[in-house]
């Protein structure tokens, strides 16, 4: 599993950051967490909570910095009540009747800013990269119980985004630690408006979400002289 898991992480590494050969000196290894992801602002007026997995591919130099890449996945309900609210707030006639999903496909390079070696570790982290956004709405307007629309919209984006975040390892053995994160995801996505004191109309491209991901981390050392 070692010669797997160091095998794919470097190349992963080397062909997407190019800083393969000048951190080899420290240690590398992978992280498979499950991730739960909170819709925050606008995004969360029509989302429900979504959930998802990633895995990520580092290498260490020395004991403090890890330098990754991150592949993930997460997905999204559609919230039609709160579509809905919306949809009546705005003079909507009759409701609407909605099933959809968004599915976000990360890949991202990051830094880990790790504490001191210890039985628990904490860190700050730094991602940035591109989103694979797809999604699909299907549906029906409905008035006095008579169908008057039939609603039907599929597409698909990649989108520039920036994470922040923070994490805690715990050791649970010479190679193996748990894993608990915490990340706040930007990402340009939809557009919306939002007006200044004089109601002039300022466009706004933005999602935000915050993710909660627990994983477990295996950390292998590359042995002297390799």
């Amino acid at each position: 599993m070692r010669h797997f898991l160091r095998t794919a992480f470097l190349t992963a590494l080397v062909s997407v950051t190019g800083a393969g050969s000048c951190l080899a000196q420290g240690g590398y290894g992978t992280t498979f967490a499950a991730d739960i992801a909170f819709p925050a602002g606008v995004f969360a007026q029509s989302f429900k909570t979504g959930y998802g997995a990633h895995v990520e591919f580092f290498m260490a130099e020395e004991n403090y910095l890890r330098l990754y890449v991150l592949l993930g996945y997460d997905r999204w309900g559609i919230d039609n009540d709160k579509i809905n609210q919306q949809y009546l707030s705005l003079g909507g006639k009759g409701t609407l009747q909605l099933d959809g999903r968004m599915n976000s496909f990360p890949l991202l390079v990051g830094a880990k800013l790790l504490s001191p070696p210890g039985s628990f570790r904490f860190y700050g982290l730094l991602e940035g990269g591109v989103y694979f956004y797809s999604g699909k709405i299907t549906g029906q307007k409905v008035e006095s119980g008579v169908v008057t629309q039939n609603i039907y919209e599929e597409k698909s984006r990649t989108e520039p985004g920036v994470n922040l975040g923070a994490g805690l390892l715990q050791a649970v053995g010479k190679e193996v630690s748990l894993d608990l994160a915490v990340r706040y995801h930007f990402v340009k996505t939809d557009t919306y408006y939002n007006y200044d004191l004089y109601g002039t109309p300022t466009a706004v491209s933005t999602s935000k979400y915050f993710s909660l991901a627990l994983g477990v981390t295996y950390s292998f050392a590359i042995p002297a002289g390799q």
